[in-house]
């Protein structure tokens, strides 16, 4: 086997609010696509603003036909449980600072698969397209993101020698969204065209676990003939955590004493801090759902008012508010969920709070 690394593009730029159109200028076989992010804060500061936020949608389209399509929130949640690594992630938020996030599109069970990859001789007009918005959180400026600074390194990892006949690839797509209410159940009628190896359900409100707006999943084939899962939310975030353990990001905070500080972590975080400019104290207090108050005081004891310099390592599970459905082993898809066998499979999301709720699911495509 013969592996490859191709720079298709480095340090691109992208519109502050728009889509970016870029041609595959390539037919190797494709086992993924690694995306570098980059932006640069305004002079004073950028508070929870990532480039996960502003990059709102990530695609790779053949015409009107959807290979992947999800936001990087999605994107990066999904290549954790596929690889059992975070995604490098680097906040900064000190003025002048810059935000770096990647996210890795992987087409096979893993990297540089020689049977399940995306085969581009068989598609017209591959493009990846990347749409931005850059007010997402809030608009350019001195406490945002500088206009004009958003950057995308394109690398595409292909396979020069040695892979066989593809068999398939995995295609990643947002299924369904919507805004939860605080009870009843939203029934997603799901498609019957290719096997599931996952599914990523996404439920965010800031102070909530996601398992206190979506408090179950279910899902039911034929009304209930066979129940492939029916589990609370909270269960299976730890079997998440069980299963593929906690990730981990590393930031460097602008704040004072009093602060409340959302991060992505949002089950069961832990957040290690220390002061970077200035002799002090720092505590994360209360940590819950993706937050921590900042308790930050001077050698004598008093309260930190004005911004300092905090470097901060959270450890925690359920990535930007997630919980991962998984079927079967994802090195064998003989052991993925197959929609074909049915005629009708309703997905069961039981509600408990007002929430922003996403879908999406890792399928696998066969090219026969």
């Amino acid at each position: 086997m013969r592996y490859r690394n191709v720079e298709l593009y480095y340090e691109q730029s992208l519109d502050n609010t728009g889509t970016k159109i870029i041609d595959l200028k390539t037919t190797d076989p494709l086992s993924a696509i690694r995306l570098k992010f980059a932006g640069t804060n305004g002079a004073t500061n950028n508070q929870e603003n990532r480039m996960d936020d502003v990059i709102t949608k990530i695609e790779l389209v053949d015409g009107s036909d959807q290979l992947f399509s999800l936001n990087m929130k999605q994107a990066q949640v999904f290549q954790f449980y596929n690889t059992g690594k975070t995604p490098r992630i680097i906040i900064e938020e000190r003025g002048g600072g810059s935000v770096a996030e990647d996210t890795l599109i992987l087409f096979g069970r893993y990297l540089n698969d020689p049977e399940y990859y995306l085969d581009l001789t068989k598609f017209t007009n591959p493009q990846l397209k990347i749409t931005t918005d850059e007010d997402a959180v809030r608009a350019l400026g001195a406490t945002g993101f500088l206009t004009n600074t958003f950057k995308v390194t394109v690398n595409l990892h292909v396979i020069e020698e040695g892979a066989a006949a593809a068999k398939g690839f995995f295609m990643y797509k947002e299924l369904y969204a919507f805004t939860s209410g605080t009870t009843g159940d939203e029934h997603v009628d799901m498609p019957r065209d290719y096997p599931y190896a996952s599914l990523l359900l996404r439920a965010y409100v800031a102070g909530n676990d996601a398992s206190e707006n979506i408090s179950n999943i279910k899902l039911s084939c034929d009304a209930g003939k066979f129940i492939p899962i029916d589990k609370r939310t909270a269960h299976i975030n730890d079997w998440n955590e069980e299963d593929y353990g906690p990730c981990q990001i590393r930031c460097q905070l602008e704040r004072a004493d009093g602060d409340t500080v959302l991060h992505i972590m949002n089950k069961e975080p832990v957040a290690i801090l220390e002061m970077d400019e200035s002799d002090g104290f720092t505590r994360a207090m209360y940590q819950w759902s993706g937050q921590f108050a900042l308790h930050m005081h001077d050698m004598a004891g008093a309260g930190i008012t004005a911004d300092r310099w905090i470097r901060a390592l959270i450890t925690g599970g359920g990535m930007h508010s997630t919980a991962y459905v998984p079927f079967g082993i994802l090195k064998d898809p003989a052991t993925y969920f197959d929609p074909k066998e049915w005629n009708d499979i309703d997905l069961v999301l039981t509600q408990a709070a007002a929430a922003t709720v996403q879908l999406a699911a890792q399928q696998l495509r066969t090219y026969a």
